[in-house]
């Protein structure tokens, strides 16, 4: 018998799953503007675990009786949920938060965008999701988008191997989401999507855990200022639970593949919040960049995936 999944405040005021992908983005692109304004002043793993820490007591209260009545079901498939909070919060964000002590707001939004491509690509690596001809065009000329940003449109870069290095630990992050928004498939419908939230949490903690302590040790101890608690408020609330609430029932709702579509919104958000918060400005070489991604999403979401 299925243990069917109890009701909870956020299911039941829950927005239709389109307006739920724009809003997880706009929460994103909001956390990549806190991190970057506070980078070189809060240690990034710092954010990342402390944010995992006061969402889950966040949480806690609001699901503890669900999660008594799943803990069965939640037990036996205690292995993808473990594998998507590392994905997420060591692959994923925790990247993002590094790279982001390296290059701009701007640019980690613009590599972003190519995260539509890079979750049909990884569908069709792991689940055999076939692709179009075109499909596959759109794939390549975004991952030409990608470099063209990361070498900053100068050749000379990429054959001296002088890439900016938080561009390329972006580029690893979009990687880790992807296998992330792909494996939500594999997690039972039977569970709670609020509970699935606080195990993803809890696994994201649980691996970043012996990471922060390294970091005290032997990069920089956590600050206990001002910065340090309105960014982990502002990552735990926005950037932890409703946004991954949002992005998961976005992903289910709509699929992987569409739900990738709205994370290209992030660097529209981004721009307009860096620009207006972090006086960044826009250069060529990133509206190129963008441009490619563009034209990749584009051709490789004109036609639909097919399984096999």
């Amino acid at each position: 018998m299925s243990v069917q999944p109890p009701n909870n405040i956020l299911s039941r005021y829950a927005p239709p799953p389109a307006l739920a992908g724009a809003l997880a983005m706009l929460c994103w692109a909001g956390s990549i503007i806190v991190v970057k304004d506070v980078a070189g002043t809060v240690p990034p793993v710092a954010l990342s675990f402390l944010r995992c820490l006061l969402a889950l007591a966040i949480l806690y209260p609001m699901c503890q009786r669900n999660l008594r009545v799943q803990w069965p079901v939640m037990r036996k498939h205690w292995k993808i949920i473990t594998l998507l909070g590392v994905l997420l919060f060591i692959g994923g964000n925790g990247m993002l938060f590094v790279g982001l002590q390296f290059t701009t707001a701007i640019n980690a939004s613009l590599i972003n965008s190519a995260e539509p491509v890079t979750i049909v690509a990884v569908a069709w690596l792991m689940f055999r999701d076939r692709l179009t001809v075109i499909q596959w065009s759109g794939v390549l000329i975004s991952i030409v988008g990608v470099i063209y940003l990361i070498s900053r449109g100068d050749v000379a870069i990429l054959l001296g191997f002088s890439l900016n290095l938080g561009d390329v630990i972006v580029l690893t992050s979009i990687i880790s989401w992807a296998f992330y928004a792909v494996l939500m498939r594999r997690v039972p419908r039977e569970i709670d999507r609020l509970n699935l939230v606080f195990g993803i949490l809890l696994a994201g903690a649980a691996a970043l855990f012996p990471v922060w302590i390294l970091e005290n040790i032997y990069y920089a101890p956590t600050p206990l200022i001002w910065e340090t608690v309105w960014a982990t408020g502002f990552n735990a609330v926005f950037a932890s639970i409703l946004a991954l609430f949002w992005w998961n029932h976005a992903v289910e709702e709509l699929g992987p593949s569409r739900a990738g579509l709205f994370i290209h919104l992030i660097p529209v958000y981004t721009v307009l919040l860096a620009i207006w918060f972090l006086d960044e400005d826009l250069h060529w070489f990133q509206i190129v960049g963008i441009g490619l991604i563009a034209i990749g999403i584009v051709l490789t979401t004109m036609l639909k995936t097919k399984r096999e």
